[in-house]
């Protein structure tokens, strides 16, 4: 009969040992991981509670002050801010976190994170006062009145960057599908296009283009309406090109005459052919007018 008593006595490996080891330590640090997200987490929301606090008290100063100093009109040309609650600042405190990425480095490898958030609170990308919310925070810090920034502040204000930088992308991009349809480009860009938006991505080149809108609106605004411009003188350009087509067939039909009647001589049927393709050519060019 076999003794299995000797197998009572056998201890776990060196490897076992070593697996149970490296379990604990990545629990540790995973641990340790979420704790200081929960830390920069509530440092975020604490920067972002004091300088919604000074551009409360901004706009009540503005409404008491003098309405025809020039930098009322500044004012008036920019766009309103989001006013976020208690709730939603938190909330913006985490998008900070999870799209902060320093210079040589990247946030694309949390973009599920990322679009995750985005797409439960649709307001982060949908409403153009969440973006501007943060861009006056930003600016507000790049004052000369504004108190010394310690090294801490100075962060948090990188970190608000990364965050406009991710929500303006898309918009700055021109990509309609939003910032899912962009992050699919840069991950993994297979054309010139992409390449050059992860590019832009990477130096915060949106982030910066959207600071400078906020703190320039007026700029902002004739640069869209020199976009306008551009796009009626693409249709006027279009007009032109089908009028040249139209007169080019009209000179070979004078020229050579209709189809089928090479050779034939010129009689009453053909002239009167003749006008009535001038005539249909005239009608649809007046339509073609009032459609541009």
């Amino acid at each position: 009969m076999n003794d299995y008593s000797k197998w009572d006595k056998i201890v776990d490996s060196d490897d076992e040992k070593e697996g149970e080891k490296i379990e604990r330590e990545l629990e540790s640090e995973k641990a340790e991981g979420a704790q200081y997200m929960r830390e920069l987490q509530d440092s975020v929301e604490h920067f972002l509670q004091r300088n919604h606090r000074v551009l409360l008290k901004g706009d009540g100063e503005d409404s008491r002050s003098d309405p025809y100093r020039a930098p009322e009109l500044v004012r008036q040309a920019q766009l309103p801010y989001r006013e976020v609650n208690r709730e939603e600042l938190r909330v913006l405190a985490m998008f900070i976190c999870l799209t902060h990425f320093d210079d040589g480095e990247t946030n694309l490898s949390r973009h599920p994170e990322i679009l995750e958030m985005v797409r439960h609170h649709r307001w982060l990308e949908q409403d153009p006062g969440t973006l501007e919310f943060l861009c006056r925070v930003h600016n507000l810090n790049m004052k000369e009145d504004a108190p010394k920034p310690t090294t801490k502040d100075v962060r948090l204000k990188a970190m608000v960057l990364s965050a406009i930088n991710t929500i303006a992308a898309a918009k700055k991009a021109k990509c309609v599908g939003g910032l899912l349809e962009l992050i699919n480009q840069i991950c993994t860009p297979t054309t010139p296009e992409a390449r050059e938006h992860r590019i832009k991505w990477q130096k915060k080149e949106f982030g910066k283009d959207a600071l400078f809108d906020s703190l320039f609106p007026d700029l902002r605004e004739l640069k869209d309406k020199e976009g306008d411009e551009d796009n009626d003188w693409t249709e006027v350009y279009v007009m032109i090109a089908l009028i040249v087509v139209i007169v080019l067939v009209l000179v070979l039909l004078v020229v050579y005459g209709l189809p089928g009647s090479m050779g034939a001589r010129p009689d009453r049927t053909d002239t009167t052919t003749t006008t009535t393709l001038l005539q249909a050519v005239a009608d649809s060019l007046g339509g073609l007018k009032q459609e541009l």
